[in-house]
């Protein structure tokens, strides 16, 4: 290959920088096929922690309570962030194993375990009730689950929990309630409480009641179903009276039908909208026309040449804010509500390797008056370094961007992760700024990883901390987890997950960008490398790890669709895990909490890059063509829509749920669909107001689209304007609706 080639997977073909298909020499042209391992490294449990669990067996089985109890204490102290297999694919951390174990003690031994823990647990759940302390609580549970306060300590949590809204955390502490009674001969798997005396009953009205308020109608007519049957005759107290809880419900679903949908935030802070990585944006906008155009200048080897490749993927922050007496200087335009006049203060912002625009939604215009659109150009550093090899640089630059508290934070420089061994000290790495946007942009801190080291791309931020995916570069690159202090950028941990083979195996430069998904106080990280896992935000504890069979083998030249998934995190669907691996042509649907798989999709999906989000009974997918996945019971990971049909490829760019649709680019229109039916309602003409396709948000109502080299607004059509996307779709074959097989 010549000096200075790149080589990409994006559009499923390999491009040079130059925009052209690499010559492929007959030496290089034979060496384009690889072969996966399908190991994964991870952090087991060595060979002296695996044998004190051998000896505690040997306790058991001679009834050494005391004996077998001391030793199972003693390894789950010992042996934190080490991992043990649950299954031959999944693993748990040994505290989260020592639980498990514990948990199905026989009831005499139990009962010895009880003696010497329930005190302190005692004293943890009265005090943690008293004080409404959700940490004593979790104490109990982390130190003591087994304990006779540990479903006690379930019951409360998941109260809180449901008074805060976070419907999917108090069905996990509920659920957990409930015996799951598993064969005495099969691994205990699932952390379940071993033998609670509460009322059952009540548990599984509960379970119902968080269903309702979530709107999983689905779910909550099983769960009430499964109530009738078991306890059709309980009565209890809700919503402050006594009831029959069957009946009760019952009339809560019926009317859950009338009320009204909860309302939208404006802002797309972060990649997919928010850090579930699940959002549907504000209502799709019919469009009159180019509103204004932002170029997104890129003089960097990375990605100048090559306008196939759809790089960028904006934010929206901001809203509406009212009009002081004294209006500040060139105001968006003015809105009425609540009797107030309101000035609109969104802004849109995107980047690329160097720099980071800004402007606001409405116009176009600068974010702050006195300043160009660029709000923050970096030094050069870290720029052309794998361009300037000999070897090809798999894998397309993506950029993205997370704002929290006001600070924006992106990865900024080069997109490479993963070099060959020997160029590694010649390489400068990209790196993570922190902007003050309050200051208009000013730079709060900059991390610069250790050699050998990458970030993967842009983090996912709460209150206190920032999370990003770092790669160690390596034949088999090893993918860690990092968390820094918001203020200050000082790192707090860093947790190593997995290591494994990719296509670059060690001769190519590689680009990746894994994201983390963050879901209240638990990170997840599907890490491409042929496993899933679930870290705790606070020390960076792994909680569990789920392997999943891979792709073994390849043609660098014909990569097969799924290799295209190169933005994919996990998406966090009401305590269910949607994963699509770029290392597997399948997806997966996995508890959340345990990492249990609960169902897998054929190969059928491989050609599904983009995750776009969930609806309650579906998962809507794209890549080429557009697809709607099965979510409710007996149709799970089931391609139940897809569109068009035929044989046509189509897709280009990631769309976006917006209000009741799913809008979708092709390079020269945006097809719009009803996210529920699958019907087609409109269609978007690019070529006729001088645009392309590329990534979507619907904002400010306007439609954005980032293309290759600009973003575009369009703008909401006017009266007595021609309006695009009046007619319903209307194509040769019959349109969208046909279900698969």
């Amino acid at each position: 290959m010549a000096a200075g080639m790149l080589v990409s997977w994006d559009n499923r073909q390999f491009t040079s920088a130059r925009g052209q298909r690499p010559d492929w020499t007959a030496g290089f042209a034979a060496t384009s096929r690889f072969e996966l391992s399908d190991a994964v490294q991870l952090d087991r449990a060595d060979s002296k922690v695996l044998g004190d669990l051998e000896r505690v067996k040997a306790y058991l089985a001679d009834q050494q309570w005391e004996e077998a109890i001391e030793t199972l204490c003693q390894v789950i102290d010992s042996g934190e962030g080490k991992l043990v297999g649950v299954t031959d694919r999944r693993y748990v951390g040994l505290r989260d194993y020592g639980h498990l174990q514990l948990g199905r003690l026989p009831a005499e031994a139990l009962e010895v375990y009880r003696q010497r823990v329930d005190p302190a647990a005692r004293q943890w759940y009265e005090e943690g009730v008293a004080k409404r302390d959700r940490r004593l609580l979790a104490k109990v549970l982390d130190e003591a689950f087994s304990s006779s306060w540990g479903d006690d300590a379930l019951l409360a949590l998941g109260e809180m929990a449901l008074e805060s809204g976070d419907y999917a955390s108090a069905r996990w502490h509920w659920e957990r309630i409930i015996p799951s009674n598993p064969p005495p001969e099969a691994p205990r798997t699932w952390p379940g409480y071993p033998d609670t005396e509460l009322d059952l009953a009540e548990v599984r009205a509960r379970l119902v009641l968080v269903s309702i308020l979530e709107g999983s109608t689905e779910r909550a007519r099983d769960e009430l179903g499964q109530l009738v049957r078991l306890h059709g005759d309980a009565r209890g107290r809700l919503g402050g009276r006594e009831v029959n809880y069957a009946e009760a419900l019952g009339g809560l679903l019926a009317e859950s039908g009338t009320w009204p949908r909860k309302r939208r935030s404006r802002g797309w802070p972060t990649f997919a909208g928010n850090t579930l990585r699940n959002k549907i944006g504000p209502e799709m906008i019919d469009v009159g026309g180019v509103a204004w155009r932002i170029p997104l200048r890129e003089d960097t080897a990375e990605i100048a040449d090559d306008e196939a490749a759809l790089s960028f993927y904006p934010v929206v922050v901001g809203g509406l804010e009212p009009i002081a007496e004294r209006l500040p200087p060139d105001p968006s335009p003015r809105l009425r509500g609540e009797g107030r006049t309101f000035w609109d203060r969104q802004l849109v912002l995107v980047g690329n390797s160097r720099e980071i625009f800004g402007a606001r939604v409405a116009t176009g215009k600068p974010a702050w008056s006195g300043a160009g659109v660029g709000i923050f150009r970096a030094q050069l550093e870290g720029l052309g370094d794998a361009s300037s090899g000999r070897t090809g640089t798999l894998g397309a630059p993506r950029w993205t961007m997370t704002v929290r508290d006001g600070r924006l934070y992106a990865r900024m420089g080069s997109a490479v992760t993963n070099h060959p061994q020997e160029a590694i000290r010649n390489i400068r790495p990209g790196y993570l700024v922190a902007l003050d946007l309050e200051a208009e942009g000013r730079m709060l801190w900059k991390i610069v990883p250790e050699e050998g080291w990458a970030l993967e791309g842009s983090p996912v931020a709460d209150e206190t901390s920032v999370y990003v995916a770092m790669q160690r570069s390596d034949i088999r690159p090893q993918a860690h987890v990092a968390c820094f202090d918001a203020q200050t950028g000082r790192r707090r941990w860093r947790r190593f997950v997995c290591s494994a083979e990719t296509p670059a195996q060690g001769v190519f430069y590689q680009r990746t960008h894994n994201l983390l998904t963050l879901d209240r106080g638990t990170l997840y990280y599907n890490t491409n490398l042929g496993a899933v896992a679930a870290l705790s935000t606070e020390e960076g504890r792994l909680i569990w790890v789920s392997l999943y069979p891979r792709a073994r083998d390849g043609d660098l030249v014909n990569l097969a669709p799924h290799w295209q998934r190169d933005l994919n995190p996990c998406v966090v669907d009401q305590g269910t895990l949607l994963v699509a691996p770029a290392d597997s042509p399948r997806i997966f649907g996995l508890e959340a909490a345990t990492g249990q798989v609960l169902w897998q999709s054929g190969t059928e999906v491989e050609d599904v890059v983009h995750l776009l989000g969930t609806t309650d009974r579906h998962l809507i997918g794209s890549g080429q063509k557009l697809v709607w996945i099965g979510l409710t019971r007996g149709h799970e990971g089931r391609v139940e829509h897809v569109w068009p049909d035929g044989h046509e490829s189509l897709g280009y760019g990631r769309g976006v749920l917006a209000g009741d649709c799913v809008l979708w680019p092709t390079r020269e229109k945006v097809y719009v669909f009803d996210q529920q039916t699958a019907q087609p309602k409109r269609v978007i003409d690019l070529v006729r107001h001088g645009v392309t396709g590329g990534n979507l948000l619907v904002a400010g109502g306007q439609l954005l689209i980032a293309t290759g080299t600009e973003l575009v607004a369009m703008k909401r059509y006017a009266d007595g304007q021609e309006k695009d996307g009046a007619g319903v779709l209307s194509i040769a074959r019959p349109p969208l609706g046909v279900s698969c097989p």
